[in-house]
Order: structure tokens, then C-alpha cells, then sequence
């Protein structure tokens, strides 16, 4: 709050709160308070440092000679003003005393200059009288003295001006408009100060204690000038009342902390223990004109930090990076699905790695999802990646990130790889057979060390991920052929879970059709409902090669043949089923299947139809690539394998 103070005697102090009031609004909440002088002078303390005080000159120096503190601001008679108090004093009478405090208000001046005092009398034709006074009590005689010896006109301060007026004499103030508004124009311009210094003090201390760290600010001797809240929690000192102006010496015990914070170097990110916390510090030394002169350290908890980098980790990925699945988007009631569920359950409690197997369609990234959501990394990223569908030069970038100018068109500013952004979380690498041995030994080194080291970068980053692998191959036999290292297959199959293929579990396909229709074609539940049972047999009968994937097409086609549930009858819903199931074996009829193992097969129709697509495109790989939404080098792979094969 600031406070305007005014000393002086009526009409003076009323003059000059009048020209306050003028001004008042332009501050808001400002107090405007008269005190008389005496007051002051016997209670020095009263005025504080933020005090704006408005006296007269002689006052002025009494206050600073006792010690009042605050913006003293004193009224010095204008010429002006006291050539027009002349005028004034002129009209009533002819003879004017003059009453100032402790000297005359005209001094004397050397012989080769003219007295001005004569210069007044003949210019405005009075006799003009000097008088001083001391104390409250000589000034009350002194104008007792001069209404004995019939004076009627006395010019002075207020206190002069009230003593006069109260014995029936004139008393003129020598302050007029241009001496009160001089002073008062000062005091607000240092009122204004002060409210800007205010703020910004408000404004330094609010960012000082919504700083992300904690900042501890030393003088030259080590002396606290300022420390944060933030610093005070970190180092433990809650329990000291007033930190201010302490040596830090005398605040911190010995410690690594204390022996930095005791030099003038500059200390960049240095890792230090500090009572079962782990802290971050940096330290900037201050020198003004090249002298040393405090330094100022800013602390961190690495924990924070950790929370901090993963948030910003994932705000700077705009890929999904986050399970939407969950146990209960699993459907199915038979013994295999539930025994797969309640297996996963187990797995989602331990935080080891898993390795899902199961053909193509089953389920896996359903199960992984899953198994992350209910895993203590529910709420930390969840980072899926098709290790088949990322072309060989580019795994190790999209892996682990890399650094600005790592190789020609390397993103600006670098890149965080996929394990990075994970941190906390889990990354599920599907298709995890399809990677190249060179990267293997990578991947090992990343789940061995716990560290990612971007392309480019001598700085391993620590990271803290759970894999979730998943693969339709049998990852024996490859480690058996040398396709696969033998040490990453132990890492990432601590846990197996192995999911049933549709063909396995015919007893969920009932609740496989209710839920396609329910969440796809709703409008024709209640005439699959009434199907159902008729609809089953067929459904059972079939082999389903591409386990949900092949079922959700054979569904699609289904409903692609039917009008309306209000004009397809039950024998055509039963003979349009039946046409969609055998198109699926037209298709899979095409490739021979005589002692060929089901990759085999698989390999055959995804080469069968690269091929049909290669011809309609008239062998243009690029656009094939698109049409069947793979990449370019996984198509070449595909074809050489099937080249390689025969």
C-alpha cells in the first residue's frame, strides 16, 4: 500500500490535499494522511522506507538530521508565489513582517549587488520587516510581539499563517499554486516509482516462485540474498524461518552442493545426491565491471525432469500413441479365448517382456493393447510399430531417433525415435521377425543398457520401456537357421502368450457375428439374430485361414449383397453367406496347398496378389506399393523371397 503523508499547519495542509485530491486518481488505493510535525519529530520511526512525506524546507532538514526515513519531499517557496503573497499583503497594509524558520527569508548579498530587500520596498512601496524563530513556542511569541506592537500583516508558513489568523491578524502563505504543485507533482512522480518498482518486484517475485526450479541468489561472501520456494522444499530447509541474508554455509551442511556453491565457476548440469534426492544443478556467476560479485544456482529433481521430458516426449509425437483397447474389447467365451485372457491378465501384472505368437488375424496388437492398459503403465505412452512395414535404412532412425544434420535430409532440429517417445510406456513391435540381423544387435543393446543412442549423437538417453513383441513366424526355427539371434529372443520372450486361430475357438463365432453387425450394419441385427443358428453350421465348416481379418471380409461381402433387412429373406441371407465363404476358398483354391505349411501359404497369396496388382498397374512398383498400402521395399522383399523360396 502506498502512503502520502502531508506535516504542516492549516490552511497549508488543506492547500496541499487539495492539490492531492487533483491527482489522487491516478493511483489507485493511495492513503493520503496529515501528521503534525511534532509527531514526527518524537516518533522518527513512523515513516517508513515506501513513505512519501511532503514539509516544509526547514522541516526538511530536521528530518534528516534525526534519521526519518522515506522520500522526503520539501515546499520551497517559488519567487512567484511569494511576489504575490507581497501583493496581497500590500493591500492591507503598508508595512509587511516576513516570519521564517531559523534565517530570513531574504539574505543579505555582497556589497557590489543591490539589496533586493530595498528593491521590494520601493517597488512596492512597503516597509518590509525580517523576523526567525526556533522552536513552536518562539514563533508563538514572536507573532504575540508583533500583534503587541500593532502589526497587521505577517507572510509565512502554515504554522505562521495559523498563529497570526488565530490572534485576529492577516496571515498570508508564501506557498501558492506554483510552490504546492511543484511539490506535489515531485511526490507523485516518486509515488508513480515506487508502483512501478512495486510491480516489478511482485513481478520478480512471482516468476522467482513459479520458476520450474528452485534458484538460490549468493553475494560475493555467500551470503543468501533470495531463494525460491521451489529450492527451500528441495534442499529441506522448511523448517528455517528467515533464510534471508544467512551464509549458505551456515544453511547447508558439507556436501557436494555446498563445496560448488562455495566457487565462481561455472557449473552446467551437474548430477548430485543430496538427502535421498537426485538433483540437477547448474550455477551462473554474476560479475559486474568484470569483478566477481554472487553467483546464482538453479536446481532441479531428476525425477521431475523425467516426468517433464516424457510429457513433452509425447506432446512432440503426433502419431497415436496411445491403447485404446482393453480385456473387455475382447470377445469370446470359449475355453481357448478365456484361458488366452486370463493368461495376459497375469502378464499385465509383471513387468517383464512378452512375446505374443498367433497367426496373421488373431488378435495380437488387441492383446497388447490390452495388456498395457492394465499394466502400471496405463497412463504412459503405448507405441505400436509394424517392424515389417519400415524399410531397412531407415529402422535404426525411426528406432532411435537422430540428431540435427545425422544424414542428408535429416528433420531440422533432429528427431526422437519410437523407443524414446515410449519412455514409461510400452512399444509393441509387431511382425518382430521381419527385422535384419544388423539391427537385431541394436535392438539387444537398447533392452540390455536401458539407453537410446540417437543417429549422430555421443549421448546415450536413458529410457525405461516394457516390449511387447509379436510374430506370426516360428522364431525358433529362425534362431535355429540364424535368422533370428538367439540372446534377443530370450530377451523379448520372457513371457509367451500364444493365441488360439479362429479355426480353434468356433464356439466364439456367434459372438463374433453379433458384435460385426452391431457395431457395422446395426440395422439388420434383429434379421441376423433370427439367422443365427442357420448361419453357424456354415460359419463352423469353414477353415479360416485369415482367422478375424478373413472373417470381417467374409462379413463385409456379406452385407455388401444384401439390399435391405426389410427385403432379404433367410434362404438368400443363407445363400449370400454362402457365396462370400466360398469366394475366401476360390481364392486360397488358387494356391496349392499339398504339404505346404501355413506361411507357406500365406506367402503364396500375398505374392499371388502383389502380382495381380503389378499387372494392372503395368509392372509400376511404386504405384502397386500404394494400391496395396505397403512400402516399396517390403514388396521387393516379398517377390525376392518368393524368388529365393523356389
Amino acid at each position: 500500500m502506498l502512503k502520502l503523508l502531508v506535516t504542516g499547519s492549516a490552511p497549508l495542509d488543506d492547500y496541499v490535499k487539495r492539490e492531492i485530491d487533483k491527482r489522487k486518481g491516478t493511483i489507485k488505493d493511495l492513503v493520503v494522511q496529515t501528521l503534525e510535525s511534532i509527531y514526527i519529530l518524537n516518533n522518527p520511526t513512523y515513516i517508513t522506507d515506501d513513505d512519501v512525506l511532503i514539509c516544509g524546507a526547514m522541516l526538511f532538514e530536521d528530518f534528516k538530521e534525526i534519521g526519518v526515513r522515506g522520500n522526503l519531499i520539501p515546499l520551497r517557496v517559488q519567487t512567484n508565489d511569494f511576489y504575490k503573497a507581497l501583493v496581497k499583503a500590500r493591500k492591507i497594509c503598508n508595512e509587511v513582517n516576513v516570519v521564517n524558520y531559523q534565517k530570513e527569508y531574504i539574505q543579505p548579498l555582497p556589497e557590489n549587488i543591490p539589496n533586493m530587500r530595498e528593491d521590494l520596498d520601493s517597488i512596492f512601496k512597503i516597509k518590509l520587516n525580517q523576523y526567525t524563530y526556533v522552536t513552536i513556542e518562539d514563533a508563538s511569541n514572536l507573532v504575540k510581539k508583533l500583534k503587541e506592537d500593532g502589526q497587521k500583516v505577517v507572510i509565512g508558513s502554515g504554522l505562521i499563517v495559523k498563529l497570526a489568523r488565530d490572534l485576529g491578524m492577516e496571515g498570508i502563505l508564501w506557498y501558492g499554486k506554483e510552490s504546492v504543485g511543484l511539490a506535489v507533482d515531485i511526490a507523485f512522480n516518486v509515488l508513480t516509482a515506487k508502483l512501478a518498482e512495486q510491480s516489478y518486484q511482485k513481478r520478480q517475485s512471482y516468476i522467482l516462485e513459479n520458476f520450474n526450479e528452485g534458484v538460490i541468489n549468493l553475494n560475493v561472501t555467500g551470503r543468501l540474498l533470495s531463494i525460491n520456494h521451489h529450492a527451500v522444499e528441495l534442499l529441506g530447509l522448511e523448517d528455517q524461518a528467515d533464510l534471508t541474508a544467512q551464509l549458505i554455509s551456515d544453511i547447508l551442511p558439507q556436501s557436494e552442493i555446498l563445496d560448488v556453491l562455495s566457487t565462481s565457476k561455472v557449473v552446467k548440469d551437474l548430477v548430485v545426491q543430496y538427502k535421498k534426492r537426485t538433483l540437477l544443478l547448474n550455477t551462473t556467476p554474476i560479475n559486474v565491471n568484470g569483478t566477481f560479485n554472487g553467483i546464482v544456482a538453479f536446481l532441479s529433481d531428476a525425477e521431475t525432469l523425467q516426468r517433464q521430458e516424457n510429457k513433452i516426449r509425447r506432446k512432440m509425437n503426433i502419431k497415436a500413441d496411445k491403447a485404446t483397447y482393453s480385456f473387455d474389447d475382447i470377445i469370446g467365451q470359449s475355453n481357448q479365448t478365456l484361458r488366452a485372457i486370463q493368461k495376459a491378465r497375469k502378464f499385465a501384472r509383471s513387468d517383464s517382456n512378452v512375446l505374443i505368437l498367433g497367426e496373421s488375424g488373431t488378435g495380437k496388437e488387441l492383446f497388447a493393447q490390452s495388456i498395457h492398459n492394465e499394466s502400471s503403465r496405463y497412463n504412459q505412452p503405448f507405441i505400436a510399430v509394424n517392424c515389417a512395414a519400415i524399410p531397412e535404412n531407415l529402422l535404426e532412425s525411426e528406432f532411435f531417433g537422430y540428431n540435427d544434420g545425422a544424414f542428408t535430409g535429416a528433420k531440422k532440429g533432429g528427431n526422437p525415435g519410437l523407443f524414446e517417445l515410449a519412455h514409461n510406456g510400452t512399444v509393441f513391435l509387431d511382425e518382430i521377425g521381419e527385422i535384419p540381423l544388423s539391427m537385431q544387435a541394436k535392438l539387444l543393446r537398447v533392452l540390455q543398457e536401458n539407453v537410446v543412442r540417437r543417429l549422430g549423437s555421443p549421448t546415450a538417453i536413458p529410457i525405461n520401456v516394457r516390449v511387447i513383441s509379436a510374430t506370426n513366424v516360428n522364431l525358433i526355427e529362425d534362431v535355429k537357421e540364424g535368422k533370428f539371434r538367439m540372446d534377443l529372443y530370450y530377451r523379448i520372450a520372457v513371457l509367451n502368450l500364444f493365441l488360439p486361430k479362429l479355426s480353434n475357438r468356433k464356439g466364439d463365432l456367434g459372438l463374433l457375428v453379433k458384435s460385426f453387425t452391431r457395431k457395422k450394419y446395426p440395422a439388420f441385427s434383429s434379421v441376423i439374430e433370427d439367422a443365427l443358428p442357420e448361419m453357424l453350421p456354415f460359419l463352423e465348416a469353414h477353415e479360416w485361414h485369415g482367422n478375424i481379418r478373413e472373417f470381417e471380409n467374409t462379413m463385409e461381402r456379406l452385407f455388401a449383397y444384401m439390399e435391405t433387412p426389410h427385403h432379404c429373406s433367410r434362404s438368400e441371407l443363407l445363400t449370400y453367406l454362402q457365396e462370400a465363404i466360398e469366394e475366401n476358398n476360390l481364392l486360397l483354391n488358387q494356391v496349392n496347398f499339398e504339404n505346404a505349411s501355413y506361411q507357406e501359404v500365406i506367402k503364396d497369396i500375398e505374392v499371388s496378389k502383389i502380382k495381380e496388382v503389378l499387372e494392372k498397374t503395368n509392372g509400376n512398383k511404386k504405384e502397386a506399393a500404394k494400391i496395396l498400402g505397403i512400402s516399396r521395399s517390403t514388396l521387393w522383399r516379398k517377390l525376392n523371397d518368393q524368388v529365393g523360396a523356389k
